[in-house]
């Protein structure tokens, strides 16, 4: 046991040199009402951690958690191998809505040769962990910057329990191992010299209970944002529930085996395989599942890998093989693994993204996932409504923000409100609002939302004294 650990030890210390901190400024998130009124930023200044990762031959990239530089205007990193000098990196892409919390960054050309010029030995770079994964009760050593430290800061600690996935989130292991505010980003690593996974994120209020994001996960996205620039994993495609042995006469099963199709989404995965509603998937890739979705086999047996781990850790655009029964016959079909269809309602994190217009005294923007919860604080039963729209195919637009003594403060219109038309005409983008208005200048413009409100609107009036505010800001 002692050698064990003292091995690690010796590996955790040669593999810090290639762990970084890193320095952020750029625009508070979490602040309600930049994500109401978009013309609000918020400045703020924050660090995190993240490591050079090994990526084919490819120089000067390194890893981190999106959250550590998701609204950045400027990132720099700083290395043990180079004092405290700083360097300029530029963001390569990221997972915008942090499921899994990833990012990826690198030196820009001229500061890589100047940071190669100044470091005191070459740049080590880590290699992530393929293949199993790690066994609960397996030693691992986080490496990271928390606190503002100046120098990383190593912790030891073991792999203690995993966390399935959702249609929504992924895969997570839990370790004991102290994981800090400024950490977020830096590695874990195993006495192989491997990375078992992104150190992402402690739960509050508890102790020693600190997550990762699987190195598995982190490989898939690296891959996704070099090749494709789209940080997107493989989704199943449709909807699914629970397996009961009270379904054996309906599905013409001899036992609860395997999950239910309960929806097929339109031009997705399960779609493309031919797969109905009321189907039982037993096997994706002769991966078996049980009636929870839960993995079958030496490895559901330590842990509940699920259903939707096995899907996501499919590369888009390969073929995958689905084994499942329809009216108690099994069968097999295949598809090319792709990502869920995009919904009307999406998310929009990233501050300087967000379009919106500025007119008629009150903010106009795309609904988000983002406004929803924004809303909540303000208005719940606003909230309520737009819950309601989110498996629409189509975008729509809300009012966000109502400036006191203007034309939409005097007609009283709600925070919240749903646009759907505009002069009569149905309305799904801020594009198309734009072009009703220009088209009604010196006029009128009747606006009707999903809540029966209307709003009768001068644009002349407006023209004349917003006119810089007309046009679509981004």
């Amino acid at each position: 046991m002692t050698k064990t650990k003292r091995k690690l030890t010796d590996v955790a210390r040669q593999m810090m040199s290639g762990v970084v901190q890193i320095q952020v400024e750029g625009y508070i998130e979490e602040d309600i009402q930049s994500v109401l009124n978009p013309s609000i930023k918020i400045p703020g200044q924050w660090s995190g951690s993240g490591f050079f990762v090994k990526i084919k031959d490819l120089e000067g990239y390194m890893v981190t958690n999106a959250h550590v530089v998701r609204n950045a205007v400027k990132v720099e990193i700083s290395s043990m191998l180079t004092s405290e000098e700083r360097f300029e990196a530029e963001v390569v892409g990221m997972v915008k809505q942090l499921e899994p919390d990833v990012a990826l960054i690198k030196l820009t050309k001229e500061e890589l040769v100047r940071f190669k010029k100044l470091a005191i030995q070459p740049i080590e770079y880590l290699e992530l962990r393929e293949g199993t994964s790690p066994s609960r009760g397996e030693a691992i050593k986080a490496i990271g910057y928390p606190m503002g430290m100046i120098e990383p800061n190593i912790t030891g600690g073991e792999i203690t329990n995993f966390i399935s996935g959702s249609e929504f989130t992924t895969e997570r292991f839990v370790t004991n191992a102290a994981i800090n505010p400024g950490n977020s980003g830096g590695p874990s690593i195993n006495e192989e010299g491997k990375v078992v996974g992104l150190n992402t994120a402690v739960m509050v209020d508890a102790e020693n209970i600190g997550f990762i994001t699987p190195a598995s996960f982190v490989k898939i996205i690296i891959e996704n944002l070099l090749l494709q620039n789209e940080p997107h994993f493989a989704d199943i495609g449709g909807k699914l529930q629970k397996n009961a042995e009270n379904f054996n006469p309906l599905l013409k099963q001899s036992n609860a085996k395997g999950v239910i199709v309960s929806k097929v989404l339109e031009n997705g995965f399960l779609e493309a395989a031919k797969v109905h509603a009321r189907d039982v998937i037993l096997a994706i890739n002769k991966v078996e599942f049980d009636r929870h979705g839960i993995v079958i086999g030496k490895e559901g047996l330590y842990r509940h890998k699920n259903i939707f781990d096995v899907m996501k850790l499919v590369p888009i655009g390969e073929e995958a093989e689905i084994h499942f029964m329809r009216n108690g016959v099994i069968k097999k079909t295949k598809a090319l693994a792709m990502r869920n269809p995009e919904k009307g309602i999406i998310s929009n994190p990233i501050l300087n993204e967000r379009t919106y217009l500025e007119v008629f005294g009150m903010i106009i923007q795309p609904l988000s996932y983002e406004i929803i919860q924004a809303i909540q604080f303000v208005d719940p039963f606003a909230q309520i409504e737009m819950l309601q729209t989110i498996d629409q195919d189509k975008p729509m637009l809300v009012v966000t923000h109502i400036y006191q003594g203007t034309q939409a403060d005097e007609m009283e219109w709600p925070l919240g409100e749903l646009i759907i038309k505009a002069n009569d005409q149905e309305i799904h983008t801020i594009e198309a609002l734009q072009k009703i208005i220009k088209k009604n200048k010196g006029g009128t413009l009747l606006l009707e939302c999903l809540s029966g409100t209307i709003g009768y609107f001068q644009v002349d009036l407006e023209l004349e004294s917003h006119l810089a505010n007309i046009k679509a800001k981004k």
